[in-house]
C-alpha cells in the first residue's frame, strides 16, 4: 500500500506541476459573470462570498458558500462543513456522518435544511442527531453555522446551528453538468459521478425554477482489527480480523420553483430527496482465546437511508417599500432506515452465517482468574498493540471439513420519522429607520416508528448432520493479500484466514434450509425476552415555539438584537415492558415549556473591524431511546431496565464574544472566547425507588445529572496574499483552531468532559489561484475524545486524534469548461479506538485514500 500511496502522490503532484504551467502560459482568465451556484469560479471568489455572508450577519456565524465546496472534496453535506471553526465531524467507513459544534455531542446541535431541522433515522443510534452522508454537497447553494442563535431560530442548539441550504432559481439561464471518475485503493476498483443542474426565469424574470441531481457510485474497502475485552475489564478474549467491501450509492434530487412580485415577495415551492444505498460484504475471523475456537463470519447487508420532503412558502411585503413583511412556510419530511432484501424480502437484515472450528489449542496465553486471555504489553502482556498475536499453535490450519455452522443471524432494524406537518410563520415590522421588530410562531407534528430485533438461529439435529464449510463452494475472501498491510503482522493474519463463501451461495443455502434452522429464543433479542424493547416504540412528539425580537441600530457603530423564544414539547411513548416475563403495554407522555432569551451585541470599530458578544439560553430535548418506555422488570432480582420518560430536556446558558478584523473582501482574522453552563445533562444511572407499587426496585436507565461547564477559545485567519510580488500574490491561506475543555460531574462523583468532547480542533488549509488555475492543500485535525465512560478513567473509551490531508486541483480550460481532480485521506489516517490508554486497542481501521478526476461545464 505504500507504494501505492507514494505512486498517487506523485501523479497528483505531477497534475499539478504540468497543469500549473500550462496555466501560467495561457492568457488571462476573462471574467465569468453569474451566481453563487456557479461552481467554476476561482478558490477566491468563494471566500469573498464567505467573507461578505459573515460580515453582514447580526450574530455570530460562520458561512461556506457552493464556490467553496466545489474547490474541496468533500462529496457530502457533513464533510463540507468540517473546515469551518469549531466544526467537527464523526465518520463512518472514512466518510462523514454527523456533524458537531465546538466538540459537543452531535444531537446537541441543530442540523437544519433551509431553517428546519429534518427527522432522523439511523441504524446504530436512537439519538436525535441528523446523518448526512446520504445528502450530496453538490446540491448546497450555503451552509450557515450560528455558533449563537437568535430568536427566530429553532432553540434545540446547544453546540450552534447548521444550517444547509439548498439552491434556488438562479438569476438567469443555467445549465451546469459535472462527471468524473473515483477510485479507492484500497478497494483497489473504480466508480463513478454525475451532476446536473438546469435553471431559468421567465415572464420577465418573475418566474425562476431550478432543478438539479446528482449521482455518486464509489466502492469502498476496511481493514480492521477489534479487541474485545475479558472479565477482568482489560484481557483479551476475542481478536476480529474484520475485511470489509462494499459499493455505496448516493442519489440527490432538489427542485424550486417561485414567483416574484413587483414588490420583492414571492411564492415557492422546494422540494428535496436524498438515498446513501450501502451494499456491504464482510468477512470476519474471531479468534476466541476464551472459547478456544475460531469463528468464521460471512456477513451481507444492504443499509438503506432515504430523506424526502418539501416545502410551499411566501414572502409578502406589507405597507410598499420600507414596510412591514410577513414569510410563511408549510413542509413535510420524512427520513426512513431500513435493510434491503438480504437474504430476501421476508427476512430482510444484516445476514450472517457463523462457522466455528474447535478445540485450536492457543498458545501464549494468561490466565489471571478470568480464563484464558491475551494481553498488551501496557498490561504486562506480550501483545504489542499493533501486532496483537493471533496465538495460533505454528502448525494450526484451517480445516473446512472441521469448520461446523454455529449459527445464522438475523439483525433487523427499520426507522422511520416523520414530521408529518411543520407550519411556520413571521412578521417583520420596522418602527423608525434605527429599530425593526420581528415576531413568529412555528410548530411540527413529528411522528416515529422503530423496530429491532436479533434472532439467532441454530441446525436443526433431526434434519441431519450439521454442516460444514466443506459442503460450499469456497473462495478466497476479497483482498486477502493486502489485508492490514499497513501493519507487519497482517501477513500472518491473513495467512491462516479460512476460506469463505461467497454471498449468492451462502443466500441460496439459506432458502434452501431456512425450515431446517430452530430459533435460539435465550440467545436472541425479541419482544419476548425484553432483549429488543428498548429499541421498538413508537413516539408522537408535538413542539410550538413562538417569539420576539427587535433590532437596534442606534448609529453605524452599534447593533443590538435581543429577544426571547418560547419552546413548548410534549412527547409520547408507547412500547412494552416485560414483566415478570409476561409483555405488558406501556404510554408514557411527558411535556415541558422551554423558556430561552438571547442578547446580541456588535460594535464596528470601524468599517473593517468588529466586537461580537452574545448571552442565550438553548436546549437539546432527550434522545428518542433514552425516552422509550420499553423495558424488563424481574421482581426475582428487583430491578428494571429500560428507558425514561420523565427525562427532562438538557439546558445551557450560553456566553460568547469575538474579535473580527476584514481585510477588505480579501480576508478575516477573528478570536474569540465561549463559555457554557450546561444542566441536567443525561447519564447512564442507577437509582433505588418504586416500580408498580414495588418498593426497592433499582431502575438502570438514564437520568439527568449535575450541571458542567464548557469553555475555549477559536482563532480563525483566511487570508488572500495579495501584497506579495508576482505569481506569490495568487496564495492564499486558511488557518483554524478551537481549543475546548469542560467539567462535569458523573453520577458516581468522578469528574470527566463531555462525552465525545476533543480537547482540540483544527485546519489548515494553503491554495493557489491564479483565476485559471487553481489548488488547494488542506488538513483537518480532531483531538481524542471520550465515546463511553467507565468504572474509573483506565475504562473510559477512547476516539483516537484523527488527521485527514486532501489536496484538489482546478484547471479552467476555457472560460466554461473546468478540469478537476481531488485526493482525499492522502496519509491513510486510521480509526483508533481505545480503552483508557492509546496502547490498549478496541478498533483499529485502515481505509486507504480515494481519488476522484473529471470535468464541469457550464454551457449557460
Amino acid at each position: 500500500m505504500t507504494k501505492a500511496i507514494l505512486h498517487s502522490a506523485v501523479s497528483i503532484g505531477v497534475l499539478i506541476f504540468t497543469t500549473s504551467a500550462y496555466a501560467q502560459a495561457l492568457p488571462e482568465a476573462e471574467s465569468v459573470s453569474g451566481d453563487d451556484i456557479v461552481v467554476t469560479g476561482t478558490i477566491v471568489s468563494g471566500e469573498m462570498k464567505s467573507i461578505a455572508a459573515q460580515r453582514k450577519a447580526d450574530n455570530i456565524v460562520n458561512v461556506l458558500t457552493s464556490d467553496g465546496i466545489g474547490r474541496l472534496p468533500d462529496r457530502n453535506a457533513a464533510e463540507a462543513v468540517q473546515r469551518l471553526p469549531g466544526v467537527a465531524i464523526e465518520r463512518d467507513q472514512g466518510e462523514g456522518r454527523f456533524v458537531a459544534v465546538r466538540g459537543l455531542p452531535s444531537q446537541w446541535n441543530s442540523t437544519l435544511i433551509n431553517g428546519s431541522r429534518l427527522p432522523t433515522a439511523e441504524e446504530e443510534t436512537t439519538s436525535r442527531a441528523t446523518a448526512f452522508d446520504f445528502f450530496p454537497s453538490e446540491l448546497i447553494e450555503q451552509v450557515v453555522v450560528a455558533k449563537a442563535i437568535t430568536p427566530d431560530m429553532e432553540g434545540d442548539a446547544i453546540g450552534g446551528s447548521v444550517n444547509f441550504i439548498t439552491k434556488t432559481a438562479p438569476d438567469k439561464r443555467t445549465l451546469q453538468l459535472t462527471a468524473g471518475g473515483n477510485y479507492s485503493e484500497k478497494a483497489d476498483k473504480a466508480g463513478f459521478l454525475v451532476n446536473g443542474l438546469y435553471g431559468d426565469r421567465f415572464v420577465d424574470g418573475k418566474f425562476g425554477f431550478v432543478l438539479s441531481g446528482s449521482y455518486y457510485k464509489r466502492h469502498w474497502a476496511t481493514d480492521n482489527y477489534e479487541a474485545r475485552r475479558g472479565g477482568d475489564g482489560i484481557g483479551i478474549t476475542r481478536l476480529e480480523l474484520r475485511d470489509y467491501t462494499g459499493e455505496r450509492e448516493t442519489i440527490g434530487l432538489n427542485g424550486a420553483m417561485e414567483y416574484a412580485f413587483d414588490d420583492g415577495g414571492k411564492l415557492y415551492v422546494r422540494g428535496i430527496y436524498g438515498s446513501l444505498k450501502d451494499d456491504e460484504t464482510h468477512y470476519k475471523h474471531r479468534l476466541n482465546f476464551a472459547s478456544n475456537r475460531v469463528e468464521v463470519q460471512n456477513i451481507f447487508n444492504t443499509l438503506i437511508t432515504e430523506l424526502s420532503g418539501g416545502e410551499v412558502g411566501g414572502v409578502h411585503m406589507l405597507g410598499g417599500e420600507g414596510g412591514a413583511k410577513f414569510d410563511w412556510k408549510a413542509a413535510h419530511y420524512e427520513n426512513l432506515f431500513r435493510y434491503g432484501n438480504t437474504p430476501d424480502g421476508r427476512d430482510n437484515s444484516y445476514f450472517v452465517v457463523r462457522f466455528d472450528q474447535r478445540n485450536v489449542g492457543y498458545t501464549g496465553l494468561d490466565n489471571r482468574g478470568s480464563g484464558n486471555l491475551a494481553y498488551n504489553e501496557i498490561d504486562g502482556g506480550t501483545d504489542p498493540a499493533d501486532a496483537i498475536s493471533n496465538h495460533l499453535p505454528s502448525s494450526f490450519q484451517m480445516d473446512p471439513s472441521l469448520t461446523r455452522l454455529a449459527n445464522v443471524e438475523l439483525y433487523k432494524i427499520r426507522v422511520k420519522e416523520t414530521d408529518r406537518i411543520v407550519l411556520e410563520g413571521n412578521l417583520t415590522l420596522p418602527a423608525s429607520d434605527t429599530l425593526t421588530f420581528k415576531a413568529g410562531a412555528k410548530y411540527r407534528d413529528k411522528l416515529r416508528d422503530a423496530t429491532f430485533e436479533d434472532l439467532f438461529y441454530t441446525w436443526n439435529p433431526a434434519a441431519g448432520p450439521v454442516p460444514t464449510l466443506a459442503d460450499f463452494l469456497l473462495m478466497n475472501q476479497p483482498g486477502r493479500g493486502q489485508y492490514l498491510d499497513e501493519l507487519a503482522i497482517g501477513k500472518q493474519y491473513s495467512g491462516q484466514f479460512s476460506q469463505v463463501v461467497s454471498e449468492k451461495d451462502l443466500v441460496n443455502w439459506y432458502l434452501a434450509n431456512r425450515d431446517n434452522l430452530v430459533l435460539d429464543a435465550a440467545g436472541s433479542a425479541t419482544a419476548e425476552n425484553g432483549g429488543a424493547l428498548g429499541r421498538t416504540f413508537r413516539l408522537y412528539e408535538k413542539q410550538a415555539a413562538g417569539y420576539a425580537m427587535a433590532t437596534w441600530n442606534p448609529n453605524d457603530a452599534v447593533t443590538l438584537l435581543g429577544g426571547v423564544r418560547l419552546e413548548h414539547t410534549k412527547t409520547t411513548v408507547a412500547g412494552q415492558v416485560l414483566v415478570n416475563g409476561a409483555l405488558e403495554n406501556e404510554r408514557r407522555s411527558n411535556d415541558y415549556l422551554s423558556i430561552l432569551p438571547s442578547l446580541h451585541l456588535t460594535y464596528r470599530f470601524d468599517g473593517d473591524t468588529n466586537l461580537r458578544a452574545a448571552i442565550t439560553r438553548s436546549f437539546a430535548r432527550p434522545d428518542f431511546g433514552d425516552l422509550a418506555p420499553g423495558g424488563a422488570f424481574s421482581e426475582a432480582d428487583l430491578e428494571f431496565q429500560g428507558g425514561n420518560t420523565d427525562l427532562k430536556p438538557t439546558y445551557a446558558w450560553n456566553g460568547d464574544l469575538l474579535f473580527e478584523h476584514y481585510f477588505g473582501n480579501d480576508g478575516v482574522i477573528s478570536a474569540g472566547a465561549f463559555y457554557k453552563r450546561i444542566s441536567n445533562p443525561i447519564y447512564d444511572s442507577r437509582r433505588v425507588g418504586t416500580y408498580r407499587g414495588i418498593d426497592g426496585v433499582a431502575f438502570l436507565t438514564p437520568a439527568n445529572g449535575a450541571a458542567g461547564d464548557l469553555y475555549g477559545f477559536e482563532f480563525n485567519v483566511q487570508r488572500r496574499l495579495n501584497f506579495l510580488p508576482g505569481f506569490l500574490s495568487n496564495l492564499g491561506l486558511n488557518a483554524n483552531y478551537t481549543l475546548i475543555r469542560s467539567t462535569f460531574t458523573l453520577p458516581d462523583g468522578r469528574e470527566v468532559r463531555v462525552p465525545r468532547q476533543a480537547n482540540n480542533l483544527a485546519n489548515i488549509a494553503a491554495y493557489y489561484d491564479d483565476g485559471r488555475f487553481s489548488t488547494r492543500l488542506a488538513m483537518n485535525y480532531k483531538g481524542a475524545f471520550i465515546e463511553e465512560y467507565g468504572a474509573d478513567a483506565d475504562s473510559d473509551s477512547y476516539y483516537g486524534a484523527y488527521t485527514s490531508l486532501d489536496l484538489t486541483v482546478n484547471w479552467q480550460v476555457t472560460p466554461s469548461v473546468t478540469l478537476f481532480g481531488e485526493a482525499s485521506n492522502l496519509t491513510n489516517q486510521k480509526l483508533h479506538y481505545y480503552l483508557g490508554n492509546k496502547e490498549r486497542p478496541l478498533q483499529v481501521e485502515y481505509y486507504g485514500p480515494r481519488f476522484v478526476v473529471g470535468v464541469k461545464a457550464a454551457l449557460f
